[in-house]
């Protein structure tokens, strides 16, 4: 038996894939009734944890008739299987949890754009770190764009939700798996309960899969869309926009804490006296004033 079948027409073939992918990631259960993308399916390769099956079989995937092996194998070895029996009993019997680095480091997100000064992204990851990090709970963020971080943290064996203290805000992103959408991600994190933290998505844009994901009780920040995503917990949807101007560091207010540092942006650093100093390189994005909680940066 599995814990969901995904086969909703309203969705394509990626897409469901993409919401069956988002179940296992958090542990539980899936069989997927749907003929994804090569690209797709490569996405899904590395990101099983949970069984997942994709009827009919895939090429180059291990095809299954008995679903107990088809489980089990997928379970196993960490991987996507092909199951072409009938249609099995649905029986929901898993917690869903997470942790963005069990077994090994970034487990759901790989690759993604460097950093560098005035990136487009960087006032974005700025405001969810700013608003993530004084939350009481274990949040997933899932992505279609990616800033990549310059650390590499150590993995993690715990399976109960685990969040990490960031060192940079780039790492704010926990689930990037192109070309998986992250909307059909998300809505598969939370089909299968998660209730440890937010799910927020990161969507290039709004479509049905964002839309239900809303109407669950995740979030959205829509990238297409003029928005604040500093309000995102206030509107639940956001979207994305913001405005360069030119910024200063006034001593008197700032009190050491880093966290401006965590942007990695390059055009900000520390000074001999220990507040941080915009160099001249800056063009104003505004990533460090935003997660300046203190207002020293204006």
């Amino acid at each position: 038996m599995v814990e969901f079948i995904i086969d909703d027409p309203a969705y394509g073939d990626d897409e469901k894939l993409a919401v069956a992918v988002g179940l296992s990631i958090t542990f539980r259960q899936a069989l997927v009734k749907a003929r994804p993308s090569r690209e797709a399916l490569e996405a899904a390769k590395e990101s099983v944890w949970g069984a997942l099956l994709i009827s009919p079989c895939p090429p180059n995937l291990p095809c299954f008739n008995d679903v107990e092996k088809a489980v089990d194998h997928s379970e196993i070895f960490s991987t996507p299987v092909g199951y072409e029996g009938p249609t099995p009993a649905v029986t929901r019997r898993r917690v869903s949890t997470f942790n963005k680095h069990y077994m090994k480091p970034w487990r759901w997100a790989r690759e993604g754009e460097k950093p560098e000064v005035g990136h487009r992204l960087l006032p974005l990851m700025a405001c969810l770190f700013r608003e993530l990090k004084t939350l009481d709970a274990v949040p997933i963020v899932v992505s279609d764009v990616r800033l990549q971080p310059n650390t590499t943290p150590p993995p993690d064996y715990m399976v109960v939700p685990t969040s990490h203290a960031v060192s940079e805000v780039a790492e704010i992103v926990d689930v990037y798996l192109p070309p998986l959408k992250a909307g059909a991600l998300a809505l598969g994190i939370l089909t299968g309960g998660y209730k440890a933290g937010p799910v927020v998505a990161l969507v290039k844009t709004r479509d049905y899969a964002t839309q239900r994901l809303i109407e669950m009780g995740g979030y959205a920040v829509v990238l297409d869309e003029p928005g604040d995503p500093c309000n995102l917990f206030r509107s639940r949807v956001a979207g994305y926009s913001y405005e360069k101007r030119l910024y200063t560091v006034n001593p008197a207010l700032c009190d050491k804490c880093g966290d401006c540092l965590k942007t990695a942006c390059p055009a900000i650093a520390p000074s001999h006296a220990g507040a941080p100093q915009i160099l001249p390189t800056c063009t104003g994005c505004g990533a460090c004033a935003l997660v300046c909680t203190r207002g020293a940066i204006q």
